[in-house]
């Protein structure tokens, strides 16, 4: 009796250390030093929150994908149309991409234009560019109809 009341006591004890402990580590948020939080060494160079072209952004993707359909369409010898998908495939937002299909990967000076976002990649399906999460193949955003 004397033992497994020591032994719940020890244990609300060591669960308190811990919790304690727990609440005072920093919290990561895939920021670097510097990075967003203003003040001295803060330089975006013009370029705004995407970070420019090509360079990685480590927070995930925007909502709002209007400055990459500009520049899509504002480059386009770079992005050009690929081979459609094969019949009754279709590539939706959220779902994973069909077994067997992982659309075309775009030309490398294409990509070097577009924002680069750690864990995603941007794959091309005929007319449409895809952005897709790297390890699961899920489609985080499909932008239609903006290859020619």
């Amino acid at each position: 009796m004397k033992m497994s009341k020591r032994l719940i006591a020890g244990l609300g004890v060591f669960m308190l250390g811990v919790s304690s402990l727990l609440q005072a580590a920093p919290q990561f948020d895939g920021r670097g030093p510097d990075q967003d939080r203003g003040g001295y060494g803060q330089q975006d160079h013009g370029r705004g929150p995407d970070r420019g072209p090509g360079e990685p952004n480590w927070r995930r993707p925007p909502q709002d994908f209007g400055p990459v359909r500009q520049i899509i369409h504002d480059d386009r010898e770079h992005f050009t149309r690929g081979a459609p998908p094969p019949p009754g495939i279709r590539i939706v937002r959220g779902q994973p991409l069909p077994p067997g299909y992982y659309g075309e990967r775009l030309d490398p000076r294409a990509v070097a234009r577009l924002p680069a976002y750690h864990g995603y990649e941007w794959r091309r399906v005929g007319g449409d560019v895809a952005l897709v999460a790297i390890g699961t193949g899920i489609v985080y955003e499909v932008l239609n109809d903006v290859l020619y």
